[in-house]
């Protein structure tokens, strides 16, 4: 299982689309859970901040379910929180 991800993605809630770079790891803590998260840079007029049930659509067509938390709107950056199985 690769551990990390830096390059292209889409961030996918409803009927709209956000291009963005993404920089991706995956954590594994001392009984085996394994969480991920990361951030994300878009276009400086996007607000994430919105965006409500995202979905990152990776290249390969892989998806997971985000949650942003943390990050300057207007900045194009943003920090995330990955749900469920990371998707790279």
């Amino acid at each position: 299982m690769t551990t990390s991800y830096r390059g292209p993605a889409v961030v996918v809630a409803g009927d709209e689309e956000y291009p963005v770079e993404a920089d991706l790891r995956v954590h594994q803590e001392g009984g085996g859970l394994k969480s991920w998260d990361g951030s994300l840079h878009s276009d400086p007029s996007v607000d994430l901040w919105a965006v409500e049930d995202a979905v990152l659509l990776m290249p390969d067509g892989r998806e997971g379910k985000i949650i942003m938390v943390g990050g300057t709107v207007g900045s194009g950056d943003q920090d995330i929180q990955g749900s469920g199985p990371a998707p790279f």
